[in-house]
């Protein structure tokens, strides 16, 4: 990913970046901009994918840059980080585009939360289950949801600690437990997005942790941060990855593909929509791990 820093104060690009690096985000490109003028410059010509910005700056501002982003109808993810805290304010950030407002001076685990969810997709798993369209569905057929024998099986064969897993009631999304850690799946052949995975934070750590056998405490922490990680988020995803073989479709006798994983850090319309899914067309199931507690993850066909 590009990340592009914008701020007045050298010592804050710093903390900034060694904030994301903490995170897991060492291996990707940084640019550091002191003003709105020179962050535009960036803009036009490196095509950041999260452009983190200061308010006051000399030259032009914070909020100068969001609406200047607005005007020029750049596709750009944008969120502050400043000392101003006057809600009018931040009210105008919102309206111009600002995905978050972080206030200075901030705790990395508070950063993490914030942040985190933007870099790892929030935004389009959102965009991508709101613009769902089942009448453009043109598979029609019945998906066979994977069976916990099967999934047991690829758990076992992907994490090093042992995790128990067993089928439970049906129930609402529970929102106390975010973020979520949110998979699509896809028809092989026609990209109609068939099912989906959802995990709690809960189930998302121990899935994160269990994979190198990490230790009580470093999940404790992992979770108590609300957040995860680039190295945990990626473990998720290989399992997701094996995942999607075990959806099945009967038609064409194909498997379906791993589309994308999004972070989700907030509750939307479609998502609790999905949440009262009948339960012939989902398997909910409770993951344990000695010293890691429970989760929980739902696996369902998407439909309207």
């Amino acid at each position: 990913m590009k990340f592009l820093i914008v701020d007045d104060s050298p010592a804050m690009q710093t903390i900034i970046r060694r904030s994301l690096e903490k995170a897991g985000y060492k291996d990707n490109d940084f640019k550091m901009a002191a003003d709105g003028v020179q962050a535009l410059e960036f803009i036009r010509d490196w095509e950041p994918d999260l452009v983190i910005s200061d308010w006051h700056m000399p030259n032009m501002t914070g909020i100068e840059l969001l609406k200047e982003i607005q005007t020029q109808m750049l596709n750009l993810k944008v969120g502050l980080i400043t000392t101003e805290t006057d809600p009018k304010c931040i009210v105008e950030a919102k309206e111009a585009g600002a995905l978050f407002v972080l206030h200075k001076p901030f705790e990395l685990a508070e950063f993490q939360r914030t942040i985190l969810p933007i870099v790892q997709g929030s935004v389009e798993g959102e965009d991508l289950l709101n613009s769902y369209d089942s009448t453009e569905d043109k598979t029609q057929y019945d998906l066979q949801l994977p069976s916990l024998p099967s999934l047991n099986k690829i758990l076992d064969g992907f994490t090093i600690k042992d995790i128990d897993i067993k089928k439970v009631t049906p129930k609402e999304i529970d929102y106390s437990k975010l973020p979520y850690v949110m998979a699509l799946f896809n028809d092989h052949e026609q990209d109609t997005i068939k099912a989906i995975c959802i995990m709690d934070i809960n189930a998302a750590v121990i899935l994160g942790c269990a994979f190198d056998n990490e230790s009580g405490d470093v999940f404790k922490k992992t979770l108590k941060s609300k957040s995860l990680n680039k190295k945990h988020l990626d473990n998720n995803k290989r399992l997701l990855k094996m995942v999607s073989a075990l959806f099945y479709n009967p038609v064409n006798q194909q498997n379906l593909d791993l589309k994308s994983v999004h972070t989700i850090a907030k509750p939307f319309d479609r998502l609790d929509k999905l949440g009262g899914t009948s339960a012939d067309k989902r398997i909910d199931i409770s993951l344990s791990a000695k010293d890691y507690g429970e989760g929980q993850m739902i696996l369902m066909a998407v439909a309207d």
